[in-house]
């Protein structure tokens, strides 16, 4: 009975010891804030990008090796850090986040390191369009043959309304024709994320645009001032909006 005691405090006291190793090998070792929120961000299509600098002291009592950075999702990037953070040092890591419309954000970045702990940072920000009254392709290309070319406006709301019919101003020898307002996706208040609305807009001309030729789009307060060519011009790497937050 005595020898079945020892064994079962023994036992125990192994249990205890290896759960308080793994409190202190494992627990956090980086100490810092590792949370970042961007508050509201102005959105400036095709994307805008923030970033941000975690700055974070490897308080752990030994030195670490970083071998992994990984993002929850590719709207994350991270910049060049040090693999090495000797003890008492700094780890130093640039960070963005990418944000393409209006959406509450939210991002997970796990910090790897080669004795296999794992910090974990979190980035959130609120993105908001500049321009909610959109339109598809722009510049508009519409032939100058009389066909029928077809472009597409878009508009979010933060409401369950239909959007305001439109008002078009035409430049000369242009003519539009366009259809009902439909819901492409639901307003979602709890995630603040907008309703989506988009209507098909027929657009011909006879003559040939010249620089300056525009549809002027209004839709309630939003003005909406999109070009017109008579050819689409070739493709370009579309350049992006970066936005430093501190």
């Amino acid at each position: 009975m005595a020898k079945k005691k020892l064994i079962f405090i023994l036992g125990a006291g192994v249990l205890v010891l290896v759960v308080l190793v793994k409190l202190i090998w494992f627990s956090s070792v980086l100490v810092g804030k590792k949370s970042h929120d961007f508050g509201l961000i102005e959105v400036t299509l095709p994307r805008t990008v923030v970033d941000h600098t975690f700055t974070l002291t490897n308080n752990s009592g030994r030195d670490l090796t970083l071998v992994d950075v990984v993002p929850d999702c590719g709207c994350t990037t991270t910049e060049a850090y040090q693999e090495l953070i000797a003890n008492g040092e700094t780890l130093i890591l640039p960070v963005q986040l990418k944000l393409k419309q209006s959406q509450v954000r939210r991002s997970v970045i796990r910090l790897v390191f080669e004795d296999g702990t794992v910090e974990v940072l979190t980035l959130r920000a609120v993105g908001r369009l500049k321009d909610p009254l959109r339109v598809s392709p722009s510049p508009i290309v519409v032939k100058k043959d009389g066909e029928t070319s077809l472009a597409l406006l878009g508009i979010e709301q933060f409401d369950e309304h239909t959007p305001s019919i439109p008002t078009f101003a035409l430049p000369a020898g242009v003519e539009l024709q366009s259809q009902k307002w439909k819901l492409k996706s639901k307003y979602k208040a709890h995630e603040q994320i907008p309703a989506n609305w988009s209507m098909q807009l027929a657009l011909t001309t006879e003559r040939e645009l010249v620089e300056g030729d525009e549809i002027i789009i209004t839709v309630n307060d939003y003005v909406l001032h999109a070009p017109l060519v008579n050819n689409a011009k070739p493709p370009e790497e579309l350049p992006f909006t970066k936005m430093p937050v501190h």
